[in-house]
């Protein structure tokens, strides 16, 4: 009975999430565990292309999104206004029974700070919508916001394995946001 409620809830927020992204910047990242990685204020040129494709290499088949978000959907999913935006690549998922979510932004001068809490309020509303989709539960809650000076990322990518699934709530936790941490290990390397 527990499984076929988390399955429900996992299916339910993926349904919410699929639509939701956005752009944002903290200089520390968002994760279950309430770890801080602070960034460093001056950083070298990045290309998101690159940023996106070494994430997608790293996670294979297993790398779900696969839709391209617009600067529509960023304003009306994310609430992200794409005037704040430089540049930036956006996808998600097209099947709105998966809810991973990659956003790079590189944020225009003077808007980081803006962009960042756009993402943030983003995952903010993830986070608190998840007892309605608790399939999705351990994802959302194992997604992060990270940011390196002007560029900002939002990262829901991976997901609990079907062993920590069985094993509950904390035990998918943890194994989703190991599988989060590969992107952001990626993205780390790119401004080290």
């Amino acid at each position: 009975m527990m499984k076929k409620q988390l399955t429900a809830f996992f299916m339910a927020a993926a349904l919410s999430a699929a639509s939701l992204t956005g752009c944002s910047g903290s200089t520390a990242s968002n994760n279950p565990a309430g770890q801080e990685t602070t960034a460093p204020e001056t950083v070298k040129e990045v290309s998101l292309e690159d940023v996106l494709s070494d994430i997608k290499n790293a996670y294979g088949e297993n790398y779900i999104p696969n839709t391209e978000m617009d600067e529509q959907m960023l304003k009306d999913v994310i609430g992200l206004s794409p005037e704040l935006c430089e540049s930036y690549v956006a996808e998600a998922p097209m099947i709105s029974t998966f809810v991973e979510t990659f956003i790079g932004v590189q944020a225009k001068d003077g808007k980081g700070d803006d962009v960042e809490a756009a993402l943030n309020a983003y995952r903010d509303r993830l986070v608190g919508d998840t007892m309605q989709y608790p399939m999705n539960i351990a994802k959302i809650q194992a997604s992060q916001v990270v940011r390196y000076g002007d560029y900002i990322f939002f990262v829901m990518l991976g997901a609990p394995s079907d062993a920590s699934m069985e094993e509950g709530d904390e035990a998918a936790l943890e194994s989703a946001a190991e599988n989060n941490q590969i992107a952001i290990d990626i993205i780390d390397g790119y401004f080290k």
